[in-house]
């Protein structure tokens, strides 16, 4: 009898636990985000909640095509999101320039009602394309089984 309380006990706590973290602001974004350029892996962008606030990387990779070739990454620069603000289905966030520079990009990423999100970089030139993001991997909810 008293293992089957403690038993009741554990799963109540783990499905609130579960409630609450799909209830938490940031809850939509967790996951990881991918966008693809020439068939290649353009930028992924990987957010957590580990901390109570939302966090994370974003990995931008240089893709090269040579003269009638295939196109291939020829680098990847990891950045840290720094000051990640939502703002409604927006995401705001800035990472600083590779090679040790104090400049800042600014970016912005906004979800989709068909459950993808944009990102564009809002300080990288008149130029900077609108970039689709697809959802590569997301938590299950109900925690680890």
């Amino acid at each position: 009898m008293k293992r089957m309380f403690a038993g009741m006990v554990c799963l109540a706590g783990a499905l609130g636990c579960a409630a609450l973290a799909e209830s938490t602001p940031g809850s939509a974004w967790v996951g990881v985000w991918e966008s693809k350029l020439d068939g290649q892996p353009g930028a992924t962008l990987t957010l957590a909640q580990d901390t109570g606030e939302l966090t994370g990387t974003l990995v931008l990779n240089i893709i090269k095509k040579e003269k009638g070739g295939v196109p291939h990454i020829v680098a990847s620069e990891p950045h840290v999101l720094v000051n990640p603000q939502l703002d409604g289905d927006r995401l705001n966030f800035s990472v600083k320039k590779i090679a040790g520079s104090s400049d800042l990009l600014n970016f912005t990423v906004a979800l989709t009602p068909e459950g993808k999100a944009r990102i564009h970089c809002t300080n990288c030139g008149k130029d900077a394309p609108t970039v689709d993001m697809e959802r590569a991997w997301q938590p299950r909810t109900g925690g680890i089984s």
